[in-house]
């Protein structure tokens, strides 16, 4: 077998639908059975109630931007180093190179030209 190994199954449809409605029924019920007892009632309705957060510092305007500032100047330095990094092509290489692709677009635009042309004359003469 070569270390193939398969996966399991897939899971029937039917059977996650069943779970699912298992799921749902038990959290129905719980609820319903809280409501009966009044002071079960009142204890989930206290227990629902938001808690109140504490009051955090915010930085203020200047550290905010001076941090900003900051990660965009790293940024552009290692721009600038990665930059100095590349390898760039030769005048004589950006002109080879700018020439094969004119020269591919004339060709394709010159084939595409004439199949477009003979399409149109095969069409005039069946629509005739």
């Amino acid at each position: 077998m070569l270390g193939v190994r398969l996966p399991p199954g897939l899971p029937f449809i039917f059977e996650i639908m069943a779970k699912s409605k298992k799921k749902k029924k038990k959290k129905s019920a719980a609820p319903a059975q809280a409501a009966t007892d009044k002071s079960q009632a009142v204890a989930v309705a206290e227990s629902k109630v938001p808690k109140k957060r504490k009051a955090v510092a915010k930085p203020s305007v200047k550290e905010r931007t001076s941090g900003t500032i900051e990660t965009i100047r790293q940024f552009l330095r290692e721009v600038r180093i990665e930059l100095s990094k590349v390898t760039w092509p030769t005048r004589k290489d950006t002109i080879a190179s700018t020439s094969v692709v004119l020269v591919i677009v004339f060709l394709i635009g010159a084939f595409l030209g004439i199949v477009d042309l003979g399409l149109s004359r095969i069409m005039r003469i069946l629509l005739s």
